[in-house]
C-alpha cells in the first residue's frame, strides 16, 4: 500500500533535483550565466517573441558574450539590431537600448526598423 507514495516522493524529488543542477537550468534571469546563455540560445533556436523583452534586457548585461549573442537573438528574431553594437562604448548601447524598450513599450507587431 505505500507504494504509490513512494514513487510519488521519487518522482517529486528527481524532478526536483534536476531543475537545481545548474548544467540543465534555462533562465534569462538566472544568477549562473550558463543558464542565461542557454536561455538566449533557446530563443534563438525557436524565434520565440515571446522572449523580447529579456533579450532586450540581456543587451545591458556585463558580458560582452551575452550581450553579442543576445542582438544576434533579436535579429534572427526580428530582423533587426537597432544600431546596437555588443562591443560599442556603454553610452551608444544605452542609446540603442532604448530604441528596442521604445519599440517593445510601444507594443508593434511589425518588426522594428
Amino acid at each position: 500500500m505505500r507504494w504509490p507514495m513512494v514513487l510519488v516522493v521519487v518522482a517529486a524529488s528527481g524532478a526536483s533535483s534536476s531543475c537545481a543542477d545548474p548544467d540543465k537550468a534555462v533562465g534569462f534571469d538566472d544568477k549562473n550565466p550558463a543558464a542565461r546563455l542557454r536561455a538566449v540560445r533557446q530563443a534563438a533556436q525557436t524565434e520565440d517573441r515571446s522572449a523580447i523583452r529579456p533579450l532586450i534586457q540581456r543587451l545591458e548585461s556585463d558580458d560582452p558574450a551575452e550581450r553579442l549573442l543576445a542582438i544576434r537573438t533579436l535579429e534572427r528574431i526580428t530582423g533587426e539590431t537597432m544600431g546596437y553594437d555588443h562591443a560599442a562604448p556603454r553610452h551608444e548601447r544605452d542609446a540603442a537600448v532604448r530604441r528596442w524598450a521604445d519599440w517593445y513599450s510601444a507594443g508593434s507587431e511589425d518588426p522594428p526598423g
